[in-house]
């Protein structure tokens, strides 16, 4: 199909008569994206992407803006202003427009979609159309509410559920988030649209709306001025998880939509097993920043904000083979990731509020939060000076 559209490019460049203009029109039409979501980190980044693959792209959100996604994302897509939890057919008109405008549609990615009934509502209006591929990103807290029946890495098949009612809803309840996010993935499955899913970790890179790593990396960068050993319940101090990286993700999911494979699911991540000191003592590194952890914190009265799963590391090898994936090493990714953030300090005030506040709130006590935010404050202000200059 590709090598036909590039074929029909290259006559309609080296026609030069009339109806040169009626074979491009026809055979190679603009491809066609819809996403829930595309404002926060992931779908910024696959919005991004697919505006440089030439994508039509229409976004259907609660308009909330995130970094710089007002002025980078919005003029470039059509925007659906709606909450799709209020009911897609009777709280957002412009989205039924758009069904009865767009008889075929390239690729929908859902970034948002929260068990049987949100997936059930979107499914049966897109399934009134020729949809390419339906695209879920889920959590990999799937895995902490199914059966694991073999030890090492999971493996995208362990989501076997209890049998018994009981049993299920014990399950069920050790991660509601995950509960429904799976849910919403069977529900996606059973629905006849040809679909591909993306298990993700916690995401490593720029302009997380969580701002977990950015949070971490202060925490570390300040460390100095904080004071506060970084909290390392001994549960966690061992305990082997997956993370992803943001580019990585994108370009898996990117690689799904184009290539061929359809009707499967892929767990993404790093290739290397990580914990979570492995990777603050990889950001204490980079930044030259000694730091120290508090292991005599527990799980409930500690501050940590990483891993969200329990279930440990995930077998990529599905991805790698259908795929191609390969994943960018630890160390690069961390790296780009903190030079992001370095550079975010000077340049998003409203993102770096909420971080340092919430820090501060959490582990500072009065005098070292004056000295804390004062040093951040100082710092943006010289680095958003030098940029000036620049």
């Amino acid at each position: 199909k590709q090598w036909y559209q590039r074929r029909v490019r290259g006559t309609c460049l080296l026609l030069s008569l009339a109806f040169s203009h009626i074979l491009c029109d026809v055979y190679v039409r603009p491809k066609k994206a819809f996403i829930f979501g595309g404002n926060g980190q992931i779908g910024s980044a696959v919005v991004q992407k697919l505006l440089k693959d030439n994508y039509e792209i229409t976004a259907l959100n609660r308009g909330s803006n995130y970094y710089n996604s007002k002025t980078d994302i919005a003029p470039k897509v059509s925007v659906i202003h709606c909450d799709r939890f209020k009911g897609l057919k009777a709280y957002c008109p412009a989205f039924m427009t758009y069904l009865a405008e767009n008889p075929h549609v390239d690729v929908v990615i859902d970034l948002n979609a929260y068990t049987t009934k949100y997936m059930k509502h979107s499914t049966e209006l897109f399934s009134t159309i020729n949809v390419g591929v339906y695209v879920f990103i889920s959590p990999d807290n799937v895995y902490d509410v199914t059966i694991k029946r073999h030890h090492g890495p999971t493996r995208e098949t362990d989501t076997e559920r209890p049998e018994d009612k009981e049993e299920y809803q014990k399950y069920a309840d050790t991660d509601k988030f995950g509960h429904f996010k799976l849910l919403a993935e069977e529900q996606l499955i059973s629905s006849g649209l040809p679909y591909l899913i993306f298990r993700a970790p916690d995401v490593i890179g720029a302009k997380d709306t969580s701002s977990k790593f950015w949070i971490y990396h202060m925490w570390v960068k300040y460390y100095e001025t904080l004071r506060t050993p970084i909290h390392m319940p001994y549960q966690i101090k061992q305990l082997v998880s997956s993370y992803v990286y943001l580019d990585d993700l994108v370009t898996a999911i990117m690689k799904g939509i184009e290539g061929e494979t359809r009707n499967e699911v892929f767990n993404i991540a790093f290739k290397e097993p990580i914990t979570l000191t492995t990777l603050l003592l990889e950001i204490s590194s980079i930044l030259d920043s000694p730091i120290s952890f508090d292991h005599e914190v527990t799980t409930d009265s500690s501050y940590h904000l990483y891993p969200s799963s329990a279930r440990g590391q995930l077998d990529i090898s599905k991805a790698e083979t259908l795929l191609g994936f390969k994943p960018t090493p630890l160390k690069s990714a961390v790296r780009k990731t903190v030079q992001f953030y370095e550079k975010a300090q000077s340049t998003f005030d409203d993102e770096r509020y909420k971080v340092v506040t919430e820090l501060s709130n959490a582990i500072g006590t009065d005098k070292t939060r004056v000295k804390f935010l004062s040093m951040v404050q100082a710092e943006a202000i010289a680095g958003r000076k030098v940029r000036d200059e620049l």
